[in-house]
């Protein structure tokens, strides 16, 4: 800083010197003028005339000051790199020092850049996102979707999905007209779960210690229920034990035997853990809904099917898989690359008894009608069957939650059908159909189907 204030001060006496003012003051001290005649003397070789016109440019010495100066604050002042200033050699040895101190600081800190009004980091490396690869057959679902177009169902979905794995085959949905929602069925519990809630129910009563062979007789409620069917009468002239409940889907049986042995809240306990009230990892689902009252009469109701419980077609094929599992719940998964997380609902004992029970439903029970008809699966299925129909507004509601091979399971499926008072097809029929596409659609690509 010295030198430049020197510098400058030098070129601003040899202005004024240059100057009228430094002319009479020449005139009027010739005494003192002994340093600037010694400045002067080199210069007359060049002849009086340049020394005239030089005289005549006194813009040049403050032009020519302010270069100089300029150099010296350049030097003076650190070396800049556009707008990003580098810290100085000083400040470069405190860190140094301080790295060799601290090893905990990071290599990577060297690489900032100080801004005057930021801290710019080096980028981080970009990571490529490993490719996705949908689980859904897009075939397969056209196929599903030409049969609930032909079997001109109003409303309509299917679920099909592996059992291991979680991996979601097909999803299909139908609605006949533009009022009713064409999707919906499959993520949102718009349909009552009618008799596929008595599974909910069975696991309950099997964790409550109730043996597949004790016995309960019962009358009625075929399709509706009284309080008094709920004591035992001399009017109960069928039994059957509580192995038979699910396959012959017996409403009161179901209802006498939840009386007697649960409590509303752990049929509650049973029914979260079966998945109502969660979203089940699946994007886009919503929660399906299971209302059980305190009251004795609603309760039963509730634990037979009757009651305020509602299920989509998704959470339908979880329930089932949950048995084709042992008891484990798998994620429904889209992404083939994604492993989905596995937790245990229910006892593997428990899960195999209530597997027994699904199996003699197809083969003898409410489901054996629809899978003999038409062409034949091929399979050993296992599911469960349910029918609720609504006589306010007329619409009949059936379901069917499955699997099969039903000793090694592959494949789930979960079909809902919402017919009117004239219907063509129902949701069982529908799920061995569905079934039957996807074990065909499987052999095309030349992978392994059991020969069961």
């Amino acid at each position: 800083m010295e030198g430049v204030i020197l510098v400058a001060g030098c070129f601003f006496a040899l202005a004024f010197f240059r100057s009228d003012a430094g002319a009479t003051m020449r005139q009027r001290y010739p005494q003192r003028d002994i340093r600037l005649h010694r400045f002067q003397t080199p210069h007359q070789p060049l002849g009086r005339r340049v020394v005239r016109r030089l005289a005549r440019l006194p813009l040049l010495m403050p032009l020519c000051a302010g270069i100089i100066a300029a150099g010296a604050i350049d030097a003076v002042l650190p070396e800049s790199i556009g707008d990003d200033v580098v810290v100085d050699a000083a400040l470069a040895d405190i860190a140094e020092d301080v790295g060799e101190r601290d090893s905990a600081v990071p290599a990577a800190a060297d690489s900032v850049v100080a801004n005057a009004d930021r801290v710019v980091a080096p980028e981080a490396p970009v990571v490529e996102a490993r490719p996705s690869l949908p689980t859904r057959d897009a075939a397969l679902e056209a196929d599903i979707n030409r049969l609930l177009q032909n079997g001109k169902t109003p409303m309509s979905a299917v679920v099909v999905m592996e059992a291991a794995t979680g991996r979601v085959v097909a999803i299909a949905e139908h609605a006949a007209s533009s009022s009713t929602p064409s999707e919906g069925l499959a993520f949102s519990p718009m349909a009552p779960a009618a008799s596929v809630f008595k599974v909910v129910t069975a696991s309950a009563l099997l964790e409550a210690g109730v043996k597949a062979d004790q016995k309960v007789c019962y009358h009625g409620g075929k399709t509706r229920m009284k309080p008094s069917q709920l004591k035992d009468s001399k009017r109960d002239g069928r039994c059957v034990t509580f192995a038979d409940v699910l396959p012959y889907s017996t409403n009161v049986a179901v209802a006498k035997l939840a009386s007697a042995h649960l409590q509303p809240a752990q049929l509650r306990q049973s029914a979260a853990r079966w998945g109502f009230g969660s979203t089940l990892g699946v994007d886009g689902l919503t929660p399906s809904v299971a209302n059980i009252p305190d009251d004795t009469f609603p309760f039963a109701e509730a634990a037979a099917g009757f009651g305020d419980v509602k299920i989509s077609a998704m959470h339908g094929a979880v329930m089932a898989s949950v048995v084709a599992n042992g008891g484990r719940f798998v994620t429904p998964v889209f992404d083939a690359t994604h492993t989905p997380r596995s937790e245990r609902v229910i006892s593997a004992r428990h899960a195999e008894a209530l597997r027994t029970m699904l199996t003699d439903t197809v083969s003898v029970g409410t489901g054996r009608r629809a899978f003999q008809q038409g062409p034949k699966l091929g399979q050993k299925a296992a599911g469960k069957t349910g029918s609720l129909t609504d006589y306010k507004t007329g619409l009949d509601t059936s379901w069917f939650v499955g699997f099969a091979p039903a000793d090694e399971p592959e494949f789930i499926v979960a079909a809902v059908v919402v017919n009117t008072g004239i219907w063509h097809i129902k949701a069982p029929w529908l799920a061995k159909e569905a079934l039957r596409l996807t074990f065909r659609s499987q052999a095309k690509k030349g992978d392994r189907v059991a020969s069961r």
